[in-house]
């Protein structure tokens, strides 16, 4: 069977059910396809900020188990505090569930949603996009690849946006309503203890999940950190279950995402966060620019695609370098950057502002006056020194 529509979407996760969605709004005719059946989970925390929730475009309330005022922060699983605000700064959520719903929402608005439907080649042939997938054929002038880190569109097209992985290992905890009742509103970081990364406690409705992430080179040793953040919180290691490990893809600066009638959105595209190592903000904005970018495309308001590309690197290319240079520093100097947030209000205060969408990254250093100066050439001397190692390491 060969299928002709005005675009394919391959993956159904945050930024492929948001292009889809998007452009069937329009009155697209939209093909959005997923080799899982649906609800299927995936290897995330489940931490939607607000700043992710407002760009969402919809209503998440009927997904979220958990609202968050607040961080139980420690440092290297010593020196535990708290810092909390008066207004929300996360949802708690669960992959299997929003990725469902954001499917849903996708159907609702006209798409055409097949999951169980694994894609077996991606082709350009001319103006026309191609998707293989078992027997079936389907064709459109636009294909959005939002297959994830380990998805073919990248390959297929010859892109290769990604600079290095970072990686996470986390488990479920199976919590009493005591436990959930002393988490319900706070997440836990705890942070300088892990290469490039650090460690956490997301309550979710009935579980905890606790995990922890860094550089690639620490995967190894996750495990056996995982364990020990657990005795840190007092939880029973040996009750963890679902354990899963995953990569989380950082973006090689001004890579492109875009060949002919194909753009890369969300992981594909590699937009996580080098900060937190969250990617569902990215996913939700790069998936509606995709929609955008391709309406005007089809609409003959475009000649091509290369517009995604600019509104992409316009959006994110400075966001990324900014988060790049903050953990570069808070990786030099981790306790006193720990310590700002525990004493100092202000930095608490452009941080929550931050996770909530009301500032950007770049605009903290700017808040600085001249000292920015000083912050950014650090920043960029800390990526380069970590981009030699990376280069000299033969485990990259």
């Amino acid at each position: 069977m060969t299928a002709r529509y005005d675009a394919i979407v391959l993956g159904a996760g945050p930024a492929g059910s948001t292009a889809a969605r998007e452009l069937a709004r329009t009155g697209a005719r939209v093909v959005l396809l997923d080799r899982a059946t649906f609800p299927r989970d995936k290897p995330c925390g489940g931490g939607v900020t607000f700043r992710a929730d407002a760009a969402s475009g919809i209503d998440l309330a009927p997904v979220t188990e958990r609202e968050i005022y607040g961080v139980r922060v420690s440092i290297d699983m010593r020196r535990p505090f708290e810092r909390r605000s008066g207004r929300v700064l996360a949802r708690m959520t669960q992959r299997s569930r929003l990725d469902a719903y954001l499917a849903g929402e996708a159907t609702a608005a006209g798409a055409d949603f097949r999951d169980g439907s694994p894609v077996r080649a991606v082709e350009i042939d001319g103006a026309t996009m191609r998707a293989r997938v078992n027997g079936d054929v389907y064709e459109a002038p636009v294909l959005v690849g939002a297959d994830g880190v380990n998805g073919q569109t990248a390959r297929a097209l010859g892109l290769a946006p990604l600079s290095e992985h970072a990686v996470a290992f986390e488990a479920n905890y199976p919590a009493d309503a005591r436990t959930l009742d002393h988490w319900s509103r706070f997440i836990a970081l705890d942070l300088t203890g892990i290469p490039g990364g650090y460690g956490w406690v997301f309550p979710k409705g009935d579980h905890l999940n606790i995990g922890v992430g860094g550089w690639k080179r620490v995967g190894p040793t996750l495990r056996a950190r995982l364990a020990k953040l657990c005795a840190f919180y007092g939880f029973d290691a040996s009750r963890l279950y679902g354990y899963r490990g995953y990569q989380l893809p950082l973006r090689r600066d001004g890579a492109a995402v875009v060949r002919g009638g194909a753009m890369l959105a969300g992981d594909a595209a590699c937009l996580v966060d080098p900060l937190s190592g969250e990617g569902i903000w990215a996913a939700f904005v790069s998936g509606r620019l995709a929609a955008e970018e391709a309406r005007r495309y089809l609409a003959g308001e475009a000649p091509d695609l290369a517009g995604y590309q600019h509104a992409l690197d316009a959006e994110m290319r400075e966001e990324i370098l900014a988060s790049r240079r903050l953990q570069a520093i808070l990786q030099r100097l981790p306790s006193f950057s720990v310590l700002m947030l525990k004493y100092n209000g202000v930095f608490w205060r452009y941080m929550t502002e931050i996770i909530r969408g009301e500032i950007t990254y770049p605009d903290l250093p700017r808040k600085l006056g001249p000292l920015r100066h000083i912050i950014n050439r650090w920043g960029d001397w800390e990526i380069a020194r970590h981009e030699r190692g990376l280069a000299a390491d033969p485990r990259r």
